[in-house]
């Protein structure tokens, strides 16, 4: 009896044994309480079709598609809603990853500005500073337009050879016309790459954090003197920017025009100068000679 007592108790742990180890094969097989595996793939945006550089990169112009995490491109986006019509600073071909460098949303210094030039453009680089940049408002992917503001010293044929032909004459300078003011938009519709600085903020950019301790207030914002802009070009382009802007110090000559990036006509100026200005504008010049000619 006593034997078959031992049997049945030894029978009994046997089974409490092998129904522990089962629950424990279930629950690991089950992620109990284990450690989740790592993911197999990495949500990536895609471009449905070719964009062309410049082109806005809408939600419906995208997907997204599940890759290897070693298939991710570097800033990858992982959502549509992330595009938002931001222009196309790369072309981006058919089902190639849709980057954040790609649409302008990249940081600081991870631009690359030979990937936006299209075959025949050069990056042409001027300064400006608050007023002549659009208080710096401009950033990559924008259109402008560049006006130019010179003075010009008005010359007029030597007495001795006012008869002869233009290709014989010499000139001098016309007294008191040294520094004739003249405005002539020279370059149209030509696409910002690059911003040395820009006033308006990263939609990557995080928030800063309050320090420990302190209350979060705004901090003011370092004053800008002036900037570079980088837009696409051509080499004729690229030497009436030299011509104007001859001193890589000088500030002012150059003034951007903002405009749209789906406008492309170009605009037939006349130019301004005080003439001008007189006869089609209607700018009044008070006639000082007959006011002091008045008898008193």
């Amino acid at each position: 009896m006593n034997r078959s007592n031992r049997l049945v108790i030894f029978v009994g742990v046997l089974l409490a044994i092998l129904a522990f180890v089962g629950i424990v094969i279930l629950l690991n097989g089950t992620g109990g309480t284990g450690p989740s595996p790592s993911p197999t793939t990495v949500t990536v945006v895609i471009a449905r079709a070719d964009i062309k550089i410049g082109d806005p990169v809408t939600p419906d112009k995208v997907t997204t598609k599940e890759v290897e995490p070693t298939a991710v491109n570097p800033t990858p986006l992982h959502s549509t809603s992330q595009v938002t019509g931001q222009p196309a600073l790369y072309a981006i071909p058919k089902d190639a990853q849709v980057t954040q460098e790609a649409i302008g949303l990249g940081a600081a210094g991870t631009v690359c500005i030979s990937c936006q030039l299209q075959p025949g453009e050069k990056a042409i680089a001027f300064q400006v500073d608050r007023v002549t940049g659009l208080d710096f408002l401009i950033q990559p992917g924008d259109h402008v337009d560049v006006v130019l503001g010179a003075q010009l010293t008005v010359l007029q044929p030597t007495a001795d050879t006012v008869t002869k032909p233009a290709n014989q004459q010499r000139f001098e300078t016309v007294p008191g016309l040294e520094k004739v003011r003249s405005v002539k938009t020279i370059l149209q519709d030509k696409r910002v790459l690059y911003v040395s600085q820009t006033r308006i903020k990263s939609q990557t950019q995080p928030e800063a954090s309050p320090t420990p301790g302190t209350t979060n207030q705004a901090q003011p914002q370092a004053a800008i003197e002036n900037v570079i802009i980088v837009i696409a070009g051509t080499d004729q382009d690229a030497e009436v920017i030299k011509f104007a802007q001859n001193d890589v110090t000088e500030v002012g000559p150059l003034t951007v025009a903002l405009r749209s990036t789906t406008d492309h006509d170009k605009e037939t100026t006349s130019g301004i100068t005080i003439d001008r200005l007189v006869s089609q504008y209607g700018l009044a010049i008070p006639n000082i000679v007959k006011q002091l000619q008045k008898a008193p």
